[in-house]
């Protein structure tokens, strides 16, 4: 018995050694600041660079492990949206993004209710890191409930009674490859956490000063959010520390560039804040950053849309500070872009202050 016991121990032991191999990832998102608003046009400057590594050719399939007590409705409003994205003008922003054989990513995604699994707390609700997470979408692999697949994104959120190391306080969200959730493979994962569990700092609806959200699920909208800047960033930098694809030292990854700027924000009939419009639903969400060349060479301009616009680098946009000061009075809200790709206000919030 005691021989067991020791194999077992020395068996989990291994395991955790093996996800522990990975360094916490470092591709996150950083929670709201209001001590340091983004100064727009970008969070840094326009530009970004590529590196060499590859993007997803293919459409990429979103896959989701339900980690605790997300209800039905939280389920249907994240569903709903990697469902309905494929196509949208939103995700044509990311197919301004190629690699070295000059394919671009497509204007695609593959998701349905049959891509997710439910784990019911299995490591229980204090997690103990990046380990962990990577654990979870194993299990959910090994145990047949969603296939091994590289050409896959695979999400592991977080119920809000679940607390992980770093989440809330140094990211709400974060993507990575690894080699060891499935032996021979490439996975592609992401962590997000529950914003409920820290909505000044995680929620785009309460940092938006939206008293609800466009779903009646700021939770739930919340964390779409946050996947969608990680799902973007996982699409056209999937291999990030292994074989970088598009990063760069002006503004980071493409999510990064536009992280908590919101651009053309709109009210909807009940008073909740909105950006995209998906298939029926709408959703308030960050920009992401659209290149303006098809270059790979040197320093590639870009520039944060809410969707595709296509074209040049609008004429107006002013270079970024980089003194870490936003421009102007912080307590502005609204901001009328100058370009002549923009038709309304642009909202660049900050932890509650604008650009």
């Amino acid at each position: 018995m005691k021989r067991q016991l020791f194999s077992i121990v020395l068996a989990v032991c291994f395991a955790c050694c093996a996800f522990a191999q990975n360094a916490a990832p470092t591709s996150a998102l950083r929670p709201f600041d209001k001590n340091h608003p983004p100064v727009a046009p970008c969070n840094g400057s326009c530009l970004i660079n590529y590196n060499g590594g590859p993007v997803f050719e293919t459409a990429p399939t979103v896959y989701i492990v339900w980690y605790g007590n997300w209800t039905k409705k939280d389920m249907s409003v994240i569903d709903y949206y990697f469902a309905h994205l494929g196509g949208t003008t939103q995700m044509k922003i990311n197919t301004t993004y190629s690699d070295s054989s000059n394919k671009f990513i497509p204007n695609a995604v593959n998701h349905s209710a049959k891509n997710d699994y439910h784990d019911n707390y299995s490591l229980g609700k204090a997690l103990s890191g990046d380990g962990q997470i990577q654990a979870i979408i194993a299990n959910a692999i090994k145990g047949g409930h969603l296939p091994a697949d590289s050409n896959g994104i695979y999400f592991a959120l977080t119920y809000k009674d679940v607390t992980d190391p770093g989440f809330c306080s140094q990211f709400c969200g974060y993507h990575s490859p690894s080699n060891s959730i499935v032996s021979g493979k490439t996975i592609k994962y992401s962590m997000v956490g529950d914003p409920d569990q820290c909505p000044s700092g995680c929620e785009t609806s309460h940092i938006l000063g939206d008293s609800g959200s466009p779903n009646n699920d700021p939770g739930a909208d919340g964390a779409t959010a946050i996947m969608w800047h990680e799902f973007s960033e996982s699409a056209s930098d999937p291999e990030v520390n292994m074989h970088t694809a598009w990063a760069g030292n002006f503004c980071g990854e493409n999510g990064d560039c536009c992280a908590w700027i919101f651009g053309n924000v709109k009210t909807d009939k009940n008073g909740h804040k909105y950006t995209n419009k998906i298939g029926t639903k709408r959703y308030a969400m960050q920009e992401m950053f659209e290149l303006t060349s098809k270059s790979r060479s040197g320093n590639i301009p870009g520039v944060c849309q809410n969707i595709f616009r296509g074209g040049p680098a609008p004429s107006g946009v002013r270079p970024a500070r980089t003194d870490g000061h936003p421009r102007g009075d912080p307590t502005t809200l609204m901001v009328f872009a100058v370009d002549r790709l923009r038709t309304g206000p642009r909202t660049i919030f900050r932890t509650g202050h604008a650009w």
